[in-house]
């Protein structure tokens, strides 16, 4: 059988002929088909969860600062606006009071064409601001959480009447599923939470985290957002369709409609696998911008391969490892506990960057990985423990080198949203539990 990545531009290295007697199947989310978008979208605004209609619960605010999330997720944000709008308008909030704030956590600033994308007609109308997460005198000190995480975030959250989160919702290595408080936490808020939370994750594998809303780190980032006040959030879930067609919309609580959003996403983003098998091949789609994200890939990859197995991620990776996070490869592989133990001992300045790195190295540990990948040279594939193919068909002739050629095959599609879920080990977590 024949498999193509979807990457225009890069059919030469990701198309690859997979033999029929090895392909276990090919996985990956689910679209509903006849969905009507814009009925989603108005039954959601007007059965809100946990809380009043959004033009009740702003009714009487001057300023309101809207977060969206950054040119990394495809949240179609300029599809939801105008009912944003429309409730806002209804509760008495004039255009000149409606402000947003980027909410990149450590990413970049979005460039002007991602701006353009993200927002489409309402470009140019309103001010956005960035947010900076190492910048000290942009943040405001909430205080802290009951475990004593030191709570700061954009200074804007406390000097507008009403904060609302628009975003969606997907499987999420270190938060379970993206969505919800995510918004603000990491999304607009300053380093200690952020390397708390992310550490605090590579302690797990993703087995027991993604998908399951109900972990530490996420409650964690639920009890700072109400602090810090985000007090209503729009979250959507959609499609891998072309258009990216949304099949949910849950609007009100930050934690309840959150919750019931993700009872949606985990339907649509499920992909149900007989068995582990012994190579997997997966895109990180749509993660795809540096490696920083297409570790998503592997994320979701290590769930569906077995161990000593080959996984095999295919991504472009045009903006290379991770230049927000150097000391991925600074510090480079090294085994699981190796990680734990440098941090412990002090001196790692980037927390955030060392623990995806230990996210990745979990992952190396138990698993035979190769990259398909023109934005990542072979000396920093080899540096973060992976092999380097110059496309699918090098790649998947390496894994049958190790695996033999009998090996069983699976291909997962649209690795930045998939949940592989494998019928013949416990089922408790795609219904949200975890141990």
């Amino acid at each position: 059988m024949r498999v193509e990545f979807p990457y225009p531009g890069y059919e030469g290295i990701a198309g690859v002929e997979v033999p029929d007697g090895n392909l276990m199947g090919v996985f990956g989310p689910r679209t509903p088909a006849g969905v009507d978008e814009g009925a989603v979208l108005a039954r959601g605004f007007a059965r809100p969860i946990g809380a009043a209609r959004l033009r009740e619960a702003a009714r009487g605010a001057k300023r309101v600062l809207v977060l969206i999330d950054d040119g990394t997720r495809m949240t179609p944000v300029a599809r939801i606006l105008p009912k944003v709008f429309e409730e806002l308008h209804a509760a008495g909030v004039a255009d000149a009071g409606i402000e947003f704030l980027q909410a990149p956590g450590t990413h970049r600033p979005m460039k002007e064409a991602e701006l353009r994308e993200k927002f489409g007609a309402y470009y140019g109308k309103y001010e956005v601001h960035e947010h900076h997460y190492l910048d000290e005198s942009s943040l405001h000190d909430f205080g802290r959480t009951r475990d004593g995480t030191r709570v700061t975030a954009n200074k804007l959250l406390r000097e507008f009447d009403f904060v609302l989160g628009v975003g969606s919702i997907l499987p999420h290595r270190v938060k379970g599923l993206s969505g919800g408080a995510k918004i603000a936490f990491p999304g607009v808020a300053g380093k200690e939470i952020m390397e708390r939370n992310q550490w605090e994750a590579s302690m797990h594998m993703s087995e027991t985290v993604m998908g399951v809303p109900e972990n530490p780190m996420r409650l964690r980032m639920e009890e700072a957002a109400r602090m810090a006040g985000l007090k209503y959030i729009v979250n959507v879930v959609y499609g891998t369709d072309a258009g990216h067609t949304i099949v949910g919309c849950f609007t009100g609580d930050v934690v309840e409609a959150h919750r019931a959003g993700c009872k949606c996403s985990r339907e649509v983003y499920a992909a149900h696998m007989p068995t582990r098998a012994d190579v997997v091949l997966i895109d990180s789609h749509s993660a795809d911008r540096d490696f920083w994200q297409s570790a998503k890939g592997p994320y979701a990859g290590t769930m569906a391969v077995r161990d000593g197995g080959t996984l095999i991620l295919v991504s472009p990776n045009p903006e290379g490892v991770a230049s927000n996070h150097r000391n991925l490869l600074e510090i480079g592989y090294r085994p699981h506990g190796e990680i734990v133990e440098m941090v412990q001992g002090g001196g790692v300045d980037d927390l955030v960057g060392v623990a995806i790195l230990a996210d990745v190295c979990q992952i190396v540990d138990k698993t035979d990985c190769i990259m398909v990948s023109p934005g990542v040279k072979p000396e920093e594939a080899k540096r973060i423990g992976f092999r380097w193919a110059r496309d699918c068909t090098a790649a998947l002739r390496m894994a049958f080198e190790k695996q033999g050629a009998k090996a069983s095959v699976a291909v997962l599609r649209f690795g930045g949203h998939i949940l592989p879920v494998v019928d013949d080990e416990a089922s408790e977590r795609i219904a949200g539990k975890t141990d």
